[in-house]
């Protein structure tokens, strides 16, 4: 189960509270969007998203810190450890499209970095994407690939997404609560508020879910911790290493256990590295299916692969059945059993 499908860990503050802190929260507006708008300043090698001590001091913010250092350790740690093998990979994927990096926090407040994770709302891989916005952001998704799942892919798509909501919202707050709830919530949110301020929107309770309203904090308390995780008690994090691999192209369908026998590694191994595919074996393209294996195999991977008989390779063709059509006269029809 992912943090972002936990049950929420406490209620919000009472009212009384709220109206307490409601001109704190004001205050604040100001701090959160120039810090932002500083890291979006900086040339893009170096946007960095500071957080300033007064937004570090809010209250969710120090909730959501207390709950990851308490109540939900083990799956920060967890998804901590994970962070050394993706974070590198995708935070440069965002800065290459123009966002602050610090933006890659959201996937581990989405999934802890899983590419497996799968919620409820049947949101799947690391940046936990429905079916339809997949789609829409150029992933694939049939009985071969869920692209969903691809630590690369899926980066860049949701690269491309939080740059469409940052331009419809105006706000990168906006655009990230937009990211948990649906631009369509967001925005129906907005026009019956009426503002365009996602720290005035998140005090009024009537309009976005609690989960919502504390999804931005919940990023900050994130950001903070994996910023300098021994200031907050995570002094023995072992980081897993970078993701590294290498490209080729395959222009047949080839089982994965071939693949693996001729780069001479572990099935494990090539399905560790291509966790799109749902089958046993690479699927059919017209331009062939990009392959990653480990670094020092393409090599060996090349050699083999120039010298494979056509045996090795699988042969598929597509049958449409026709009404009343029996399974034994298509497996004839194919000459298969």
């Amino acid at each position: 189960i992912t943090l972002k499908h936990q049950r929420n860990i406490a209620d919000e503050k009472d009212t009384t509270h709220e109206a307490a802190v409601a001109a704190t929260d004001d205050d604040l507006i100001d701090l959160w969007r120039n810090d932002m708008n500083t890291a979006m300043k900086q040339s893009a090698d170096k946007r960095i998203l500071r957080i300033s001590s007064a937004v570090e001091a809010h209250h969710r913010v120090q909730f959501y810190v207390e709950g990851f250092r308490g109540r939900m350790r083990d799956f920060f740690e967890g998804a901590l450890a994970r962070s050394g093998k993706y974070r590198s990979m995708m935070a440069e994927i965002l800065r290459s499209e123009g966002l602050p990096e610090n933006l890659v926090y959201l996937a581990l407040i989405e999934s802890g970095f899983s590419l497996h994770a799968y919620s409820r709302a049947h949101a799947l891989g690391p940046w936990q994407f429905i079916r339809g916005t997949a789609l829409q952001y150029g992933l694939t998704i049939n009985s071969w690939l869920d692209e969903r799942r691809d630590p690369v892919l899926s980066t860049r798509a949701a690269a491309n997404y939080l740059k469409d909501l940052h331009e419809k919202f105006g706000e990168w707050f906006l655009a990230a609560a937009a990211y948990n709830a649906g631009e369509g919530r967001v925005g129906t949110a907005l026009q019956r508020s009426r503002t365009n301020d996602f720290w005035l929107l998140r005090q009024e309770r009537q309009h976005l879910k609690l989960e919502t309203r504390d999804y931005v904090p919940k990023f900050v308390a994130a950001t903070l911790i994996a910023g300098e995780p021994e200031r907050y008690g995570f002094e023995q994090i072992s980081y897993e290493a970078p993701l590294e691999y290498a490209e080729v192209t395959v222009h047949q369908p080839m089982r994965l256990e071939t693949v693996a026998r001729l780069a001479n590694t572990h099935l494990d191994v090539i399905r560790e590295l291509n966790p799109s595919l749902l089958r046993n074996f690479t699927p059919p393209t017209d331009g062939g299916f990009r392959l990653r294996l480990p670094v020092r195999s393409q090599s060996s991977f090349l050699v083999g692969y120039e010298q494979l008989p056509p045996s090795a390779t699988i042969k598929l063709s597509l049958h449409k059945v026709k009404k009343g059509e029996l399974l034994e006269r298509i497996a004839k029809k194919h000459h298969l059993t």
